[in-house]
This record gives C-alpha cells, structure tokens and sequence, in this order.
C-alpha cells in the first residue's frame, strides 16, 4: 500500500510541473538546427523554426532537409512530462518527455513521402523569461508511400526560442 502511495505522490507532482516552465499564454518562436537519419537517408545541419501558439499545448516545428536527401520535415510534439531538472536561484534547467507526429517529403534518387509518431525527450534552459536554448533527440517510426513501407527515424535538434 505505501509504494502506492508514493507512486501515486510522485505522479502527482509530476503533473503539477507539466508546462511549468513553458507559458501556455505566450507566444514561442525560434529558430534550430536539426539533423538525423533514418531508412531514406538523413543530413546535419537542417534549418528550421519552431513555433508554440498560446492555448494549444503543441510544440511544432518546420524544417528543410538538406544532405544525401533534400526535403521538408513538419512536426507537432505534445510534452506530457515538463519539469524541473535543476533550479537553483536564476539558473533553471529542465528536462521534457512527449509524443509527437511528423511529416516527411523527401526527393532524393527517389520520392518519398512519410508519416509517423515521434518520442522528443531533451533538455531546455531558460536563460530568463524571454529566450529558453532547447536541445532533443527524438527516435520515430512511421510509414512511407514508397518501396520501402515501413520508415525509421533518428532526429536531434538544437535551438533558441523566444517567448513573447
């Protein structure tokens, strides 16, 4: 009964962080680099914006493929788990978990369309009220309207994001 008593506490106050550092009222946009790879290819350095609209808990992201493919990448991820890793004084450090979707488009020797579900889990420091640097890694599998069916992603983004 106690160890359900504590996990019950512990889930508790997980949720009390949920979004506690990320303002549903305000307006996050911001710029990343993201890389990855996956089952049609991947490259380093793809730039993208990121964009969180006040009232909708959903992270979303737009970037250009640019590497042995050349594409469009768009994903939407809802943190579900958004807390403090390390606050101490000004300093505020913390750690997120969600579930997202994406879209991929892809020419490369061939064209390739994909859509799936994604896991984001990656740190963020909000440096004040205003800027947060954000960084993830985001494993995905999905499908693909291709010869190869199945699709399989590894996705990794480093950012700036500035809340209005």
């Amino acid at each position: 009964m106690k160890k359900k008593l504590l996990l019950v506490c512990i889930v508790g106050l997980l949720a009390v962080n949920a979004f506690a550092d990320h303002p549903s009222s305000r307006l996050g946009l911001g710029l990343f680099m993201g890389g990855g790879y996956g089952s049609v290819g991947g490259g380093l350095f793809n730039p993208g914006l990121t964009l969180k609209v006040p009232g909708v808990p959903v992270f979303w992201g737009i970037n250009v493929a640019i590497g042995s493919v050349v594409g469009l990448s768009v994903s939407g991820d809802y943190y579900f788990f958004d807390a403090d890793l390390i606050k101490a004084g000004a300093f505020d450090l913390d750690w997120f978990l969600g579930l997202g979707g994406f879209g991929h488009l892809y020419f490369g020797d061939a064209f390739s369309f994909a859509l799936g579900a994604r896991v984001p889990i990656g740190l963020s420091w909000h440096i004040n009220r205003t800027f947060e640097i954000f960084a993830d890694v985001a494993p995905g599998i999905g499908v693909t309207f291709s010869s190869r069916p199945l699709y399989w992603t590894m996705a990794g983004e480093l950012g700036l994001r500035v809340w209005l």
